[in-house]
């Protein structure tokens, strides 16, 4: 695989480098003073050409195409390591009989929606074609219950949507959006020979189109469904299906259960829908009355409309080229920019990820995780967590009482490296060769459904990870009090166990310090050491934290990242801004993560003099002016443009416009030049003044951890 000059020094940041850094790589014209992060990436954001099918670039994906590959050499291996695995794999590439199939795989699905004579009849279809992955207006998860964290109960929330979230449904700027996702709907419902001539399937999108959005209506927005307390709402069996009375649940459960047990899967895992939705939790209880409502006075045709449309988008993915390029056209190109599909082995490890992962990470782990990793991991972690509590225990704006509460819930966090120890039993996943992929997608959805279902009312299972090893990702879990850190990120440029102490709590060491202060961000503070969702700090501290947390919200508010800057330049009031209060979470974790790993490096330069850890302002001071200069740059310098380094990505404007809108994480650039400029340290590392583009008056920088 041959590699762009800009690719190749992504990949090689770190490797080989004492230091952990690559100063070749940064910029000649900007100053770390005036803007962090285009010092350490403008060069490689100026020069690198996105590849037609990436919406996106930079350090994580380039480590997510380094296990993609590693994943690919797993299930083509003549030794099939991961058998079911390499079924789904192979039946995912078998174009030519994907193009035989045709419509064949889905047409019964189709049918029996629209032979539904009354509203009764389609939630049995519905009921009947949801196990093995037919379409949802509610989304069904099973977790840890925030009011009884050592059990899981179903978590039901609102669905039903074929946008990214409600705002695209009301706001003018989505307008052209709107119009290139009833053109997707038209041609989907034409290609399915479902409504002829075009004419007829272009009015049937208008018509699916206004049934969403009057469903959009009562969904909740991202900011509102983040709030802890609004979306822990206990709900029993009768209670729900007083809400849904319209929809009818019991006949919905009833065609659920027959469906999932006359599966492959049902016999290795029985169980019973009724009893699991006995006590849930239900996360927008007025999307609920909303549903009812338009239920009920909705026409059983735009009904019956909506679960077509939904069970062809749904499966257009894995059915012939016309159905996924019609498909890949909206979501890929006019959502995301993209204008090229991913090559079809790399579409088909993301689906064996998203099936039965755990297979193939068995054998992955095994061939690419080395002990030793895991062993300095543990050690990072460990200075990571002794940070967070000496800073909780000097904080200057909590009480007593809750630094106590804290620092307890501190002593119970569970970090886990690497791969889990109770991997995934696949026996009930009955996939076979002849079956075909959609046959074989339904039997896999049947099993996963299966296994989430029948954890319901279960003691939860600390040992269950949420993430497959070969994920370049890490995760919080406050129900659980748990860190997790998979296989896939442990590797240069967040962790390179070769390179200098700097470079690694700089990247890793702040990914760590974010995750465990997501258990102190704005949701994860409402969770005590055992993950039970209370309100165990004093009406005071939580009224500090949050005029800080609010002092971070404004600051983000103003944020516009440069692209879209530069995008609607003639425009300015047009340009959309970070939402801080969807990202506060994030920010919090990201401030909290680097505050912290900074003085767990502090601890670790300690160490190495054999001197003991001295968490005072000066102590961490003096530790940090010790550690050596390599490279041309001081130890707190090379922490700093380390953590630069690892927010390196490059994304297309349709996306950036997208995640502004839906996803909680800053852009990258503020991810670094956001937060930095909060940090003190930061200050002295480079020597910025007043006047300089990262200078933050002092009395403004937010402090919280």
């Amino acid at each position: 695989m041959s590699l762009s000059p800009c690719v190749a020094t992504l990949l090689h940041m770190t490797h080989d480098l004492q230091s952990g850094i690559d100063p070749t790589s940064f910029s000649s014209i900007v100053k770390p003073t005036q803007d962090l992060f285009r010092f350490v990436n403008g060069p490689w954001v100026d020069t690198y050409t996105l590849p037609p099918d990436r919406p996106a670039y930079g350090s994580f994906a380039v480590l997510a195409e380094n296990a993609e590959q590693q994943i690919r050499d797993i299930l083509e291996d003549e030794s099939k390591l991961a058998p079911k695995s390499t079924i789904i794999y192979n039946s995912f590439l078998d174009t030519e009989a994907i193009e035989r199939a045709g419509i064949k795989p889905i047409a019964a699905d189709l049918g029996v929606i629209e032979d539904a004579a009354d509203k009764s009849e389609l939630t049995k279809v519905l009921g009947s074609l949801n196990p093995t992955g037919g379409p949802d207006l509610l989304d069904i998860a099973v977790y840890g219950d925030p009011g009884d964290a050592g059990r899981n109960i179903i978590h039901i929330a609102q669905g039903g949507l074929g946008l990214p979230d409600e705002a695209y449904y009301r706001e003018e700027r989505y307008a052209a959006i709107r119009e290139a996702y009833k053109d997707m709907v038209a041609k989907l419902l034409h290609l399915a020979q479902q409504e002829a001539p075009m004419s007829d399937a272009q009015d049937k999108a208008a018509a699916f189109l206004a049934f969403e959005t009057h469903l959009a209506a009562h969904h909740w927005d991202n900011v509102e469904t983040r709030d802890e307390d609004k979306t822990y709402n206990p709900t029993s069996y009768d209670e729900l299906s007083s809400a849904l009375d319209s929809f009818d649940i019991d006949t919905w459960v009833s065609a659920w259960q027959f469906a999932y047990n006359a599966t492959f899967t049902a016999t290795d895992q029985p169980i019973d829908m009724k009893a699991a939705l006995a006590h849930t939790i239900v996360h927008e209880p007025s999307f609920l009355t909303g549903l009812n409502d338009l239920w009920s006075r909705t026409e059983l045709s735009d009904l019956k409309l909506w679960a077509r449309v939904h069970t062809l988008i749904a499966w257009a993915t894995f059915m012939n080229r016309d159905f996924e390029q019609t498909k890949f056209d909206f979501y890929g190109k006019t959502l995301s920019g993209t204008t090229q599909m991913r090559d079809r082995w790399k579409r088909g490890v993301a689906l064996v990820n998203s099936t039965c992962g755990e297979e193939a990470g068995r054998e992955y782990v095994q061939r690419h995780f080395p002990q030793s990793s895991k062993r300095q991991m543990e050690k990072l972690v460990s200075n990571l967590i002794k940070a967070y509590e000496s800073s909780i225990a000097a904080s200057e704006w909590l009480g007593e009482d809750t630094k106590k509460k804290a620092l307890d819930k501190m002593a119970k966090f569970s970090p886990k490296i690497g791969f889990t120890n109770h991997w995934r039993d696949y026996t009930a996943l009955k996939v076979g060769d002849d079956r075909g992929l959609i046959a074989n997608l339904r039997i896999a959805n049947a099993y996963e459904t299966g296994y989430q279902i029948s954890k319901a009312g279960k003691p939860v299972d600390k040992d269950e990870w949420l993430m497959n090893p070969q994920t370049v990702n890490a995760y919080y879990e406050p129900t659980l009090n748990v860190i997790v850190f998979p296989a896939a990120i442990l590797q240069p440029p967040f962790f390179d166990p070769n390179a200098d102490d700097a470079a690694n709590y700089g990247g890793i060491g702040a990914v760590i310090g974010h995750e465990i202060g997501h258990g102190f961000d704005d949701q994860g503070s409402k969770y005590d050491g055992n993950g039970q969702l209370h309100d165990w700090w004093t009406e005071s501290d939580r009224s500090n934290f949050e005029k800080r947390t609010k002092a971070l919200i404004d600051e983000y508010n103003a944020f516009v990242p440069q692209q879209l800057a530069d995008k609607y330049v003639e425009t300015p009031d047009k340009a959309p801004h970070v939402n801080g209060a969807l990202t506060i979470g994030e920010n919090i974790g990201d401030l909290g993560g680097v505050n912290i790993s900074l003085k767990a490096y502090a601890f670790a330069l300690d160490e190495k003099q054999g001197k003991p850890r001295d968490a005072s302002p000066e102590g961490i001071q003096e530790a940090l002016d010790s550690a050596p200069e390599i490279d041309g740059f001081t130890g707190l310098q090379r922490f700093f443009l380390s953590y630069a380094t690892i927010w390196r990505t490059k994304m297309r404007d349709e996306l950036a416009e997208q995640y502004l809108q839906i996803d909680p994480h800053s852009p990258a650039e503020f991810r670094t030049n956001g937060i930095v400029s909060n940090v003190d340290l930061f200050y002295k590392a480079f020597g910025v003044k007043a006047g300089d583009g990262m200078w933050i008056e002092p009395e403004q920088r937010v402090r919280i951890w």
